[in-house]
This record gives structure tokens, sequence and C-alpha cells, in this order.
């Protein structure tokens, strides 16, 4: 993240959930091609193919109908995203660093789960095929935990918050939403095992980082990335 984002982290002492349908993908949420295939199939065949059976009486706006339900229903997802690895990843630097004034924070998957309501999902993203595989179309959290296999390298571990959620905590949380997305309170000391500087920020920036975390009352270990360290010969 920039340190823009940063800095509300710790202003606002929460993470931020973005509606899934401004992610930036615009196949967030979407049936693959092939499952529109097998839709299609059931849909014309379905009075005259003997394994259609089960679906012969059920009304042909069924079919329609299904097709604008999954269409809208990507924006009701909101969405924190993680990389997960054991080590640095140049490419997410470059991917998701504005400018050379960026910053990573380290967590765990039990960190992250202790510090969130039970209400907010987490799971890793499955990466397929989009012309030849698909999903399970009757778990609509399937359709936000799919993604295709160009963004594989992205290695994403979800945190995910339905606002359709029907439990009291998520009604609580319902009051927050706005527009865009939703922040939700977190313990951030207890989140973050470490924040890292971006391997081409100059010293200074790394000295500003921890001096205005600091200035937040956090103190949370930092460290200028490995990959800004000079070669050895």
């Amino acid at each position: 993240m920039d340190l823009a984002k940063y800095l509300m982290m710790l202003n606002s002492k929460s993470l931020y959930f973005a509606r899934a349908n401004k992610l930036g993908d615009p196949f967030e949420g979407s049936s693959t091609r092939a499952m529109v295939a097998r839709r299609e199939y059931i849909r014309a065949n379905r009075t005259t193919d003997p394994n259609l059976a089960g679906w012969k009486d059920v009304p042909d706006e069924i079919f329609t109908n299904l097709a604008n339900f999954y269409k809208t229903a990507v924006q009701d997802y909101l969405v924190n995203c993680w990389h997960m690895n054991e080590h640095e990843s140049v490419a997410m630097w470059r991917l998701y660093s504005t400018s050379h004034e960026a910053i990573a924070i380290r967590s765990t998957y039990r960190r992250l789960r202790e510090c969130l309501p039970q209400c907010v999902r987490i799971g890793e993203v499955n990466y397929i095929d989009w012309d030849t595989e698909g999903f399970g179309a009757s778990q609509a959290f399937n359709f936000i935990m799919h993604k295709q296999r160009s963004f594989e390298h992205e290695r994403e571990l979800r945190a995910v918050f339905w606002e359709k959620e029907p439990t009291p905590e998520a009604q609580n949380l319902k009051a927050g939403i706005e527009p865009t997305g939703l922040a939700i309170k977190v313990d951030l000391a207890a989140l973050i095992e470490r924040v890292y500087v971006s391997p081409s920020a100059a010293p200074w920036f790394a000295s500003l980082v921890e001096t205005t975390t600091k200035k937040f009352a956090y103190s949370l270990p930092l460290k200028h990335s490995d990959l800004a360290a000079d070669p050895l010969y």
C-alpha cells in the first residue's frame, strides 16, 4: 500500500473491505465460460435429454434470472485482500506500489482470523481455467473465491464480508458500509507481525514511517525490505 493508505489504516484502526465490483477485475464474481455453456445446454435440451429430466419443468425465465442474480450479487461482497508467501515478492511490490514510497504489512492466518469478527469469512482464492473449468454455482460464496489462472501469481487470501449476512454481529457492521466498501475495526498491534518498507524507497522514508507509526502509539516492528540490500560478490 502507499503511505496514505497506511496512515488511514493506523488512524482508523481498521482494515478496509472494498466492494468486489470495485477491485478492478471485470470478471470478478462472474461465471466461467464452461459454466455458462453448461447452463445454456440445460436450457436448450432439458425437454429432450433424458439426463436432464429434473430440469424439464423449470420455467425458461429462471435461467435468465439466475444470470442477472449472479451479475448483481458481486457488489454485495466486501473484500480485504492478502498475498500469501514465505518470502517477499518483487512482482507484488511492482504491481501494488503506486510509487517508491510504499509499505507492506505482514501477518499470519491465525492473527487475521482472531482479529476479525466471525461473520467475516476467510479463504484462499482458487485459480481455474475460465474456458474449461467451473465451480458449484449453488454456493454464492464460490463466485468471489475463484479467479482466472492469469491472476495465479497473486496467491491471494481473501477476508470477505457479505452485506446480506443476517447474523446480529453482521447487522452491527452494516451501519458502517459506504458506497465503496467498509472499514472493520481490528487490533492492529495484534494483527501486524512486521511492517516492510519498499526496496526502492530512500532511507529517509523508512525513518518517516517508523516515526509516524510511533505517533499513532504503535511500536510495530519495521524493516526496510531485504530486496534493498546491496549484492555481494
